[in-house]
């Protein structure tokens, strides 16, 4: 990556809040798995392998950027959705199943829809639970695989020890924020040309 084009992805993280920043890597981690499947479809085992794995690294920095303390609940579901997704994804690598790539990109795009929606309604003036109260359950079918996890929204409201306690999106969003690593995610996810 271009010492330009470097540059500006900090300046970029550094300038967005940690649910802007939490878009952009989901935003990532699905070009990477649209792009894998192209690559799938080729035949390009090597481009294909990069790109799942791009994804999952991204995956994986947004499992362990969670903050249990604050998500309760909503933390630990993610956390099961994220560990399935990148079960999915080793599985779809080594079997070069476009199919399961699919799924993956629904269930990162459901939760990436709910958490803009969340977002957007934060910067119209919305408290945090009044946010998450109105912002629609993700569009993703539940893995059978796991143990009935809430939608992204509904979540937030289940755990009312969480949703009473946050008073602005960063904490509705239950992640640590911003640090060196999500960005070595998100520039990783950004090079050449991906």
């Amino acid at each position: 990556m271009s010492k330009a084009a470097n540059s500006y992805l900090q300046t970029q993280v550094a300038t967005t809040t940690p649910g802007e920043l939490l878009i952009l890597l989901y935003d990532a981690c699905v070009k990477n798995l649209r792009q894998a499947q192209e690559r799938i479809r080729e035949r390009d085992v090597k481009a294909k392998g990069m790109l799942i794995s791009k994804a999952i690294d991204i995956i994986s920095e947004l499992q362990s950027s969670l903050n249990a303390q604050k998500g309760g609940s909503l933390a630990v579901n993610l956390h099961k959705l994220y560990f399935y997704c990148n079960t999915k994804l080793l599985q779809a690598n080594l079997k070069m199943d476009t199919a399961v790539i699919d799924e993956v990109i629904k269930i990162i795009s459901g939760i990436r829809d709910a958490y803009n929606q969340i977002v957007t309604q934060q910067a119209q003036g919305l408290s945090a639970p009044q946010a998450a109260a109105q912002a629609a359950p993700p569009a993703f079918e539940r893995p059978a695989a796991l143990a009935a996890p809430p939608a992204v929204a509904q979540a937030v409201l289940a755990a009312p020890s969480v949703a009473e306690r946050q008073p602005h999106a960063a904490e509705v969003i239950p992640f640590r924020g911003p640090n060196h690593k999500v960005f070595a995610a998100y520039a990783s996810a950004h090079k050449q040309g991906a």
